[in-house]
């Protein structure tokens, strides 16, 4: 199996793939997150059994390196709009061993911004030393990085960190977004979180969206940023174009008491 993982990163058999995240309420893309593909047609095209294989050999660094560069690379290339939001495990980003700056080197050789990229840490992971998380994700942000908390409600202590991190942007966890237009419980927690992001300032992107009635009621509840298969599902070459199923559509909230979010992610 190591000799497997080695190989993929040896010989850069990953492909990136991009997810849009739209602005529902002004209609235009958010940005794009980098997904990575392992070699088709094998076991490792599965994004968890790559990265978990990959934890087990000790090469978790190296391939995240390895998607890194390739996110940033392609998001160049691509010409693509918006931010870019790429994903890091705490564990990595606190790994003695990984080097230091590669982030930013990448993104200045792609001729790109610290300012248009968002470091995803996901709260499927466990998260290290709180205190330790806030100082390095710090030195991320003083470069112009945006920090995200991805997969919020996936693990056991997601709003306490969103309080001691205060990131810029929290993602939603899909199983929050599942079947929510029938499920009374998960209707007033999303409610909560709408509200929580308009009182910390964080930009709340709800993703996994995968049904017209998530979506619709998503809506009412205040979300002004929104991902999942319902919208656009990831590929290597995204469209840039905003689906005309959701431009066709009346865009007030029938939820007046949710205000939304004034500032804007440049």
């Amino acid at each position: 199996m190591k000799s497997q993982i080695n190989r993929i990163i040896a010989e850069n058999l990953i492909t990136t793939v991009f997810q849009p995240i739209y602005d529902v309420k002004r209609r235009i893309i958010l940005g794009y997150e980098a997904l990575t593909r392992g070699p088709k047609n094998t076991n490792y095209y599965s994004p968890d059994v790559l990265f978990e294989q990959a934890t087990e050999c000790g090469l978790l660094s190296e391939l995240e390196l390895l998607c890194r560069a390739s996110a940033i690379s392609r998001f160049a290339q691509l010409n693509l709009s918006g931010k870019l939001f790429i994903n890091i495990s705490p564990v990595v980003m606190l790994n003695k061993d990984h080097p230091n700056g590669e982030t930013i080197k990448l993104v200045e050789q792609a001729g790109l911004s610290c300012q248009q990229v968002v470091i995803e840490i996901s709260e499927k992971y466990p998260f290290p030393n709180s205190d330790v998380l806030r100082k390095a994700l710090n030195k991320y942000r003083q470069f112009g990085f945006n920090v995200a908390i991805d997969d919020l409600g996936a693990g056991y202590s997601g709003l306490k960190q969103w309080n001691y991190l205060r990131p810029d942007i929290v993602k939603i966890d899909r199983y929050f977004i599942d079947g929510c237009d029938q499920d009374e419980m998960k209707r007033e927690f999303l409610r909560v979180l709408f509200e929580l992001g308009r009182i910390s300032k964080a930009h709340v992107i709800a993703e996994g969206i995968e049904t017209q009635a998530e979506f619709n009621l998503l809506k009412e509840l205040g979300m002004t940023y929104a991902q999942g298969f319902f919208l656009a599902k990831p590929c290597e070459f995204p469209s840039d174009k905003f689906p005309p199923y959701i431009l066709n559509q009346n865009t007030t909230n029938k939820i007046e008491n949710i205000t939304d979010i004034k500032h804007e992610v440049a």
